[in-house]
């Protein structure tokens, strides 16, 4: 059976998906689809909507259909962690998984999120000593928590909910003892300020997806800044960044570095980034009006 895009689908057929709600705006099946075509894998990649109540369900059907790996995204990072047989090193200290790969009895869950981000950092100039704010305090959030910190950062965690903020880097410090020192929450009302001071300014929100509010108030940014979004798109908070002269990381490469590193996990195969990347700009371009 040919699918749409030119992937055939047989008995043998790898399936592999993502899992989030909702998963209508996803570039990942078009990315994932082609690095399976490019390699002559007989596989396929498919949006899976599960609704948050039904997580645990999904990720049990999915399991005794036979899918060898699937990506987690929004709201269900946090559950698929919790519904993990296993969890490797990354994913353990995040407290969330992105990735599961399939074992013989249940899933092995990682977090490519936090891997991509470290790099995205690294490559960007930000190490030891830089400061690091962070708006959001969820399964994404986690991720760009982790990724700061390995880079040497310090770092502040600012959330609308304060308690939510005060869990996540009392979380963070019993994740990472070593580090618990370079971690502290910030009142929502302290934002303007804290932006002010940061090197990189990074949104751990679902702010600027579709559906959810465009922009976050209270965030400015300065030239020589570093602007990390997670959501990808043309959104609000890298446009201001841009018009302030910061530098800005697009949520397209998150999203492409933690695929890349999940189809590896999947495969065994190098991911073969250049045709990803590809096939992301074509998604993207077909998306925009």
């Amino acid at each position: 059976m040919s699918e749409p895009g030119g992937v055939v689908v047989g008995g043998r057929t790898a399936l592999y998906g993502l899992v989030g709600w909702p998963v209508a705006q996803t570039l990942s099946p078009a990315m994932q689809n082609a690095a399976l075509s490019h390699l002559g894998l007989d596989g396929v990649y498919l949006p899976l909507p599960v609704e948050p109540a039904r997580l645990a369900e999904a990720l049990a059907g999915a399991h005794a259909l036979g899918f060898q790996g699937l990506n987690v995204t929004i709201p269900h990072k946090l559950g698929a962690a919790a519904a993990c047989e296993r969890l490797d090193e990354v994913a353990a200290a995040v407290g969330a998984a992105n990735v599961l790969t399939r074992t013989a009895t249940g899933w092995a869950g990682s977090n490519t999120d936090a891997t991509a981000l470290a790099e995205l950092l690294e490559l960007n100039g930000v190490n030891a000593g830089a400061r690091v704010l962070l708006v959001g305090a969820g399964g994404a959030a986690r991720a760009g928590a982790w990724a700061a910190l390995q880079a040497g950062a310090a770092l502040v965690v600012c959330a609308r909910r304060e308690e939510a903020a005060q869990a996540f880097v009392e979380a963070l410090r019993l994740a990472l003892p070593d580090r618990a020192g370079a971690i502290e929450p910030l009142p929502w009302d302290g934002l303007g300020p804290a932006c002010q001071d940061a090197d990189v300014i990074m949104n751990g929100t679902s702010v600027g997806m579709a559906g959810q509010p465009a922009a976050l108030p209270g965030v400015a940014f300065r030239p020589g800044q570093v602007a990390v979004d997670m959501v990808y798109g043309d959104t609000p908070f890298l446009a201001a960044a841009a018009a302030a002269g910061a530098t800005v990381v697009r949520g397209e490469e998150m999203l492409l570095r933690q695929g890349a590193h999940a189809f590896t996990l999947w495969t065994g195969q190098p991911a073969p980034l250049e045709i990803m990347a590809a096939a992301l700009q074509a998604a993207r371009t077909r998306k925009t009006p």
